[in-house]
């Protein structure tokens, strides 16, 4: 029975008149970070694949008369996305919904639809706060933020700090400066701005201060500081890591996916036996990353 809402465990509300206040969605519900850090795909269908494909190098001099050299590309790594499904049910007595006096339990399909919020952030956050799990890989079989990830033609780079370090002046200029290195499985350059500073509720003043500050924040010299107007900021309290930050191009330059098999939705039913009224929510989804390339991090010093 602790599943179920009943008037002994609500005994407030229905009984005690002249509540000044209900304290249960008064908290404005805000916008959903991850949606706009991912690319959001819908799906139709149990589970997604993606697959990189190497390119080629740059071109040869070819000589008057000479053959063309024939170059072939290199089919790369296979990612799947397996959707699944979440949910909740609320069940209420037909005593408790008839007698409660403050419409709280008319609400319960808004509290399903938060909640669900809460799921959907906590398991795209989840991308950025295993980043650097070795539990959790992926398409090459490397963690998101890595040293040593492999390109389609068998060579190795880096999208993470040759040492960890915390978020500072230096630490993002050397980020920026690798950031610009990603290279194709054909080891062409491919140039990918870098758009986005993301990093936990502990880094806000600080990466407010390093990158809007129109001079250097960490020294006396006045110089201009030449990070300003790089980065956009996004701070997400989903991210539980206090020191671990990162970089991302725009979301059409990187492979951050999240898929929607089914939009959350709710159902409703009184049960034929008891009368109690009962309340479902569910949704169906997917995230991780196709290719590591277009995200930089560290896992802080």
């Amino acid at each position: 029975m602790a599943s179920i809402h009943t008037t002994s465990a609500w005994p407030y509300h229905s009984a005690l008149r002249g509540i000044d206040l209900i304290i249960f969605q008064e908290f404005e519900e805000r916008e959903k970070v991850g949606r706009k850090i991912f690319n959001v795909q819908e799906s139709s269908q149990y589970q997604e694949d993606t697959l990189t494909v190497g390119g080629i190098g740059t071109m040869p001099n070819k000589a008057e008369g000479a053959a063309l050299t024939y170059v072939s590309t290199t089919e790369g790594f296979r990612q799947t996305f397996t959707h699944l499904d979440y949910g909740y049910g609320m069940r209420v007595t037909r005593n408790l919904l008839r007698d409660e006096m403050y419409g709280t339990m008319e609400t319960l399909g808004s509290e399903l639809s938060r909640s669900a919020t809460a799921t959907e952030e906590t398991i795209v956050a989840n991308i950025f706060n295993r980043a650097f799990n070795s539990s959790y890989t992926g398409p090459d079989g490397i963690v998101l933020c890595s040293t040593a990830h492999v390109r389609e033609d068998g060579s190795v780079y880096a999208n993470r700090l040759a040492a960890d370090a915390d978020f500072s002046q230096t630490s993002a200029e050397q980020a920026l400066i690798d950031f610009s290195d990603f290279r194709d499985g054909g080891g062409k350059r491919i140039v990918i701005e870098p758009k986005l500073f993301l990093g936990p509720k502990e880094l806000r003043f600080q990466a407010y201060k390093i990158l809007e500050s129109q001079r250097v924040s960490e020294d006396d010299t006045n110089a201009v500081n030449p990070l300003k107007g790089l980065l956009d900021v996004q701070i997400w309290n989903y991210l539980t890591d206090v020191d671990a930050w990162f970089i991302l191009g725009d979301t059409s330059e990187h492979k951050l996916l999240m898929y929607d098999r089914e939009p959350f939705w709710t159902d409703y039913e009184y049960d034929f036996d008891s009368k109690d009224y009962k309340v479902s929510g569910m949704f169906s989804m997917s995230a991780g990353w196709g290719d590591a390339r277009g995200v930089y991090g560290t896992q802080g010093g």
